[in-house]
């Protein structure tokens, strides 16, 4: 009874202080519960969740759901919900790109992004560059990046950038994260002939990405 009254108690505070109604802040926790979370991680994650929606359009489900996919992505690297929504928004004030897409493309390409390798920060810089670059929506962008990343890696792929000559490889032979590849396929891009540049777009990213 003590610890439902403490619950309710900071689940009114979080809807206070993020300026959602009670409703809202409940819908969120009862998301965020259902995920095996204590009591006091809930109510961390609600206040997170509920921040991003006033920051963005995205509402109390879909903020839960993009915080939920982004940690649980890259909470290995010892980032919290907090640690997420601070990076968001550094860079929303910084570059033409909003919270609400780069929340949309890390639900969508950041697991598939640490398998490539690709860091949380490496990977938001991605989707800013490219939402300035082609004014396209983060849930566009999440999904072509997560097309890219898979595709890259390939045997197949890894064999035909050696083949023209694009580093893919440390120097202990491992394969190079996805978005290193990438930065080295730049490098050499504007020097390689248009069947090569054709080439290496549609094995690397497939005709629609």
């Amino acid at each position: 009874s003590q610890s439902l009254q403490e619950f309710g108690s900071g689940l009114f505070d979080v809807a206070k202080n993020t300026a959602q109604s009670f409703t809202v802040a409940s819908e969120a926790a009862l998301e965020f519960s259902r995920q095996g979370l204590t009591m006091e991680e809930v109510l961390i994650r609600t206040n997170d969740a509920l921040t991003l929606t006033r920051l963005t359009g995205l509402k109390a489900a879909e903020a839960v759901s993009g915080l939920t996919a982004a940690v649980n992505a890259f909470g290995q690297a010892g980032l919290s919900t907090t640690d997420i929504i601070d990076k968001l928004a550094a860079v929303d004030v910084q570059f033409a790109v909003s919270s609400e897409d780069l929340i949309n493309a890390l639900e969508r390409t950041g697991a598939v992004a640490i398998d490539a390798g690709v860091e949380i920060d490496s990977l938001i810089g991605l989707v800013t560059a490219l939402q300035q670059t082609t004014a396209r929506g983060g849930a566009v962008i999440g999904n072509g990046l997560k097309t890219i990343f898979t595709r890259i890696q390939r045997p197949q792929s890894i064999q035909q950038l050696e083949d023209m000559g694009i580093a893919v490889k440390n120097l202990s032979g491992a394969i190079l994260p996805a978005d290193k590849i990438m930065l080295n396929m730049a490098k050499s891009f504007d020097s390689l002939t248009q069947s090569q540049r054709s080439n290496i777009v549609q094995f690397s990213a497939g005709i629609f990405q």
